[in-house]
């Protein structure tokens, strides 16, 4: 017979054996989520409820989509919403002085959810805005797989994992109640599962990603120029003139792989691939254009290890751009 309740103290035995397998300080609490959405909206709109006196809140733009959502319902309740691009942000130590001391919390990211790029501004603007008792919301895509990171009192930092596990790591002067995680179902088994698969597969390798990249710069370009701030789990390439979703299927039937295995693997913005219209160009800045986002492909560093792959990934590009050839 179904008995519909749920039984909130699941959630919490979650949270403490998250907490365990992180070996985090005994200060610090987690809470789990089912995607990085589900986590920054309600640590966000928890403390907005829980500190409703404080009318203000500061947000980094131009870096991730998970912010987007949020924001009309601050324009709605009138509160006063500091927000800059991160290419403007040139001096955070004076951007952090310009906000209202009512306000109630700052969202950034340290990472970008697509390229891997790095915002190395994100340790300092966490630390001035503890120093104003400002709480810090800070999202990693996936900087967290690498670097540990402190985690300061009036700071949360919100960790992807996989698109239904996600955990916030809460400092010690976080208060705010969560809004409906402890009402959920939660299987901790799968839960526990997501986050030990997700750090299983995760490597950085700078050589091998430079080196790929630089190999193929005749077919694609590289995205990032050499000495940026970025992650080296992936390498970032586009192709100008050609579909990465077609170069990437043309490329798993060399590797003997199926469509699903082989996306698993590597990733693009093409939007074909996505079935979709907008995802990326509303919140990513600088904006890349159309002819970007059909050319990138993120290719993982455990691909780049196949023998030959290279050389494979050019030869699938020339295979495409003979089909896109007309003859008479």
């Amino acid at each position: 017979m179904f008995i519909d309740v749920v039984r909130p103290e699941s959630w919490e035995e979650l949270n403490d054996q998250v907490k365990s397998s992180f070996g985090l300080d005994a200060r610090l609490r987690v809470r789990s989520f089912q995607g990085i959405g589900q986590a920054v909206f309600e640590i966000a709109q928890g403390t907005a409820q829980f500190m409703s006196h404080k009318k203000s809140i500061g947000v980094i733009l131009g870096q991730t989509s998970v912010f987007e959502s949020l924001l009309p319902y601050y324009y709605k309740e009138t509160y006063e919403v500091n927000a800059l691009s991160h290419l403007k942000l040139t001096n955070v130590k004076e951007w952090v002085e310009s906000l209202k001391k009512d306000t109630n919390f700052v969202l950034f990211s340290e990472d970008h959810p697509v390229t891997g790029e790095l915002y190395p501004f994100a340790d300092e603007l966490d630390k001035l805005l503890n120093e104003k008792r400002i709480s810090s919301f800070r999202v990693s895509h996936a900087q967290h797989f690498y670097q540990a990171t402190e985690v300061r009192p009036y700071t949360v930092r919100l960790c992807s994992y996989a698109p239904q596990a996600a955990v916030a790591v809460l400092g010690e002067r976080f208060r705010s109640p969560s809004l409906l995680a402890q009402n959920m179902s939660w299987d901790k088994e799968e839960f526990l599962k997501a986050i030990v698969d997700a750090r299983s597969v995760r490597s950085v390798n700078p050589p091998l990603v430079e080196k790929f990249e630089k190999d193929i710069a005749s077919v694609a370009t590289p995205f990032f120029k050499t000495g940026s701030a970025r992650l080296f789990d992936r390498a970032v390439c586009v192709f100008a003139d050609a579909s990465a979703e077609a170069v990437a299927e043309v490329l798993f039937k060399k590797l003997g792989l199926s469509s699903e295995q082989g996306w698993q693997k590597l990733s693009s913005t093409n939007m074909c691939h996505w079935s979709v219209i907008k995802m990326f160009r509303h919140w990513w800045e600088p904006a890349p254009s159309q002819e970007q986002l059909r050319g990138m492909l993120i290719v993982g560093a455990e691909l780049l290890n196949t023998k030959d792959f290279a050389k494979l990934l050019e030869t699938s590009y020339q295979e495409v751009k003979a089909q896109q050839s007309w003859s008479v």
